[in-house]
């Protein structure tokens, strides 16, 4: 007689796939008439007490083949054991005596299991590890090349589980960016979680359908075939459906982008960023009351297993040139040299570079960095800032836009004689009134030269310029002339 789970096998195999009896037979090597009786017959099996057949064969191993099975399921489909491998790593580590066929009908049962398990967390939203949910926020940094407030994008990525949480800042928000990030922090991680929660972000998502479907993006779809997560979208307006990320949005700004960083090197920024995430899992969860880097691991334990080869994100087009010989991608224009008005080609876009081919796509012409432009700018309110110091020169070195002022004003603003700083300061908020940050340094970088740093001097380079055009201006007139200007008792340093 044959026991439960090969019961339930034929029965399977039968109602859900469809299986002829012969068929069956022939998978189980058991008789025609037997596979017909369990197969169709109408068996009482609820009849008696039930009881969990003991497996003397296979009942000692059934841990060693459970963990194999569950560490299978993290992989690619084509890269997990079938029966026959398992079978054949059994009786090559241990004493395994049992026969193939046991193997089949238990690695068989146990597959089923895991797979139904596995259903029921996709369709649920749930917090078990290895789950996690994305979005993007913003955040405003100063940039100390344009002296400006730039908006910045990021992604964060959060394991409910866990409350731990991952961020990258980005260039901008489209497809090729995001999936970069996204990318970078599966491999920061080490795997890839099981389940992925989105919000209907444009990168991913080009058409909302009824309930719960979505018509993705070319380019996500095949992303996300690669790296085998699952991908689920919260209904229309209903964000709160992904709160946890919702949340952390909000903590990573307050925590690490307040009052507004100046960021130099978006990749340098980064790597700062993943060293105060991990720094910031040293703490106990809000509710559970356990270190979030110990439940971190079991988010980590459950992610699926990085594929052997690296996804390459990028996006293909085509392109004509307009009378300029330039080709537009998004909303930025770029020029290719030699190109002729409607001239046709093959691009292939990546996040940081276009590399331009001839129309067919076999000839490589050029290839063209990516432009950004930045979503919003914003100018810094120095005035606002430096009167906050006003009173208190010795903290100006911690203020926030201090790396954000061009070199020679830094230096000026910097001297041991805190006196002096306050006096400078002062000095700055007026002539800011009337100049730019970038005329007031290059007139501090002249000044500095003369050694003549006193207000009046300043003031006397920005209405002249410099002191080689002062001479154009009137020949009988130099800088020099204005130290007769200076009040009596003021120094030149001052």
């Amino acid at each position: 007689m044959l026991d439960m789970s090969q019961i339930n096998y034929i029965k399977r195999l039968r109602e859900k796939d469809g299986k002829s009896i012969t068929d069956i037979a022939d998978t189980l090597e058991i008789s025609w008439r037997t596979a017909k009786k369990y197969a169709d017959g109408d068996l009482n099996l609820e009849e008696g007490p039930k009881q969990r057949r003991e497996r003397p064969v296979m009942g000692p191993y059934t841990e060693i083949v459970d963990a194999w099975l569950a560490e299978d399921m993290k992989a690619p489909k084509k890269q997990r054991r079938t029966a026959k491998a398992v079978y054949d790593q059994l009786k090559e580590r241990t004493d395994f005596s049992g026969s193939e066929r046991t193997v089949r009908y238990y690695v068989s049962e146990k597959k089923q299991e895991l797979i139904d398990a596995a259903k029921t967390q996709y369709v649920k939203l749930t917090h078990d590890p290895g789950t996690a949910q994305v979005d993007f926020g913003e955040f405003k940094a100063a940039h100390p090349k344009t002296r400006k407030l730039h908006t910045y994008p990021y992604l964060v990525v959060t394991f409910p589980h866990s409350n731990a949480q991952l961020a990258r800042v980005t260039p901008a928000e489209n497809i090729e960016c995001f999936l970069e990030a996204l990318k970078d922090i599966f491999t920061e991680l080490g795997g890839v979680p099981k389940v992925l929660w989105f919000d209907n972000l444009s990168s991913a998502v080009t058409d909302v359908l009824k309930g719960t479907k979505r018509k993705l993006t070319k380019t996500f779809s095949a992303f996300k075939w690669h790296y085998r997560f699952k991908a689920n979208f919260c209904n229309v307006g209903e964000g709160h459906e992904k709160g946890s990320v919702e949340n952390k949005v909000g903590y990573v700004r307050r925590n690490w982008m307040s009052p507004p960083p100046v960021v130099t090197d978006l990749e340098e920024f980064n790597d700062h960023l993943k060293e105060e995430m991990v720094s910031d899992r040293d703490r106990d969860h809000y509710k559970k009351k356990e270190k979030i880097s110990k439940l971190f691991e079991e988010d980590k334990d459950a992610l699926l297993y990085l594929p052997t080869e690296e996804f390459e994100v990028v996006r293909t087009d085509t392109a004509v040139a307009n009378k300029y010989g330039e080709i537009k991608v998004g909303e930025e224009t770029y020029h290719v040299g030699g190109a002729h008005p409607g001239q046709n080609f093959f691009s292939k876009i990546y996040w940081n570079e276009i590399i331009v081919y001839d129309e067919y796509g076999e000839r490589k012409l050029t290839t063209l960095p990516r432009k950004y432009v930045p979503k919003r700018i914003d100018d810094i309110d120095w005035i606002g800032e430096l009167k906050i110091f006003k009173n208190k020169p010795r903290a100006i070195e911690q203020a926030a836009y201090l790396q954000a002022l061009p070199a020679a004003t830094k230096e000026y603003l910097l001297p041991e004689d805190l006196n002096t700083r306050r006096k400078r300061i002062k000095v700055l908020i007026t002539l800011l009134r009337d100049y730019e940050m970038t005329e007031i340094d290059k007139a501090i970088q002249t000044a500095t030269r003369e050694n003549k740093l006193d207000k009046e001097y300043l003031k006397a380079i920005l209405a002249y310029g410099n002191q080689e055009n002062v001479p154009t201006l009137d020949p009988g007139r130099t800088l020099a002339r204005y130290d007769q200007l200076r009040p009596e008792g003021v120094t030149s340093n001052e």
